[in-house]
């Protein structure tokens, strides 16, 4: 009796441990593809329909954030549908926390751009300098006096 009871207690360990390791992960690269789709909708739309699927995404978002905390894409995502709702300060910790798994410019211009709604022009622009280091081209895309100080700021003249 001890055996059986010791196999079925495997076998349910083990069940539980596809789940976690395969099934979840997976079911959540379906769910950020999707929201991937919405989310590059949502950005080309007027802004009530951006405002509808942008709190579509970030519920879809918190359905999977377990098996897609360690995934940057999901902070991404999270951070840009935030940015459609004007959720600026979540926007930018949502950028903070995949900087801390991954060091990717594009994470640093959208924290930076994120910064500059919040009035933080020095975090900004340390940011996007960061990014242009990166990616010289990334002060291209910048207007003024900005494109200056964020040329300055990361060497580049």
């Amino acid at each position: 009796m001890l055996r059986i009871s010791v196999r079925v207690l495997a076998l349910a360990a083990a069940a539980v441990a596809v789940n976690v390791v395969c099934v979840m992960p997976y079911r959540g690269n379906i769910a950020l593809r999707e929201i991937t789709q919405r989310s590059e909708t949502a950005q080309g739309s007027d802004s009530q329909t951006a405002a509808i699927l942008a709190r579509q995404n970030l519920d879809d978002l918190a359905r999977v954030a377990t098996a897609r905390r360690l995934d940057p894409a999901w902070y991404m995502l999270y951070g840009a549908n935030c940015e459609l709702l004007n959720r600026y300060p979540a926007a930018a910790d949502a950028y903070t926390r995949a900087l801390r798994i991954d060091d990717r410019p594009e994470l640093y211009v959208n924290r930076g751009m994120v910064l500059l709604h919040l009035q933080r022009q020095n975090a900004a622009i340390a940011d996007l300098a960061r990014a242009a280091r990166f990616d010289p081209s990334t002060v291209w895309h910048l207007e003024g006096e900005l494109r200056d100080r964020v040329t300055a700021a990361a060497g580049l003249k």
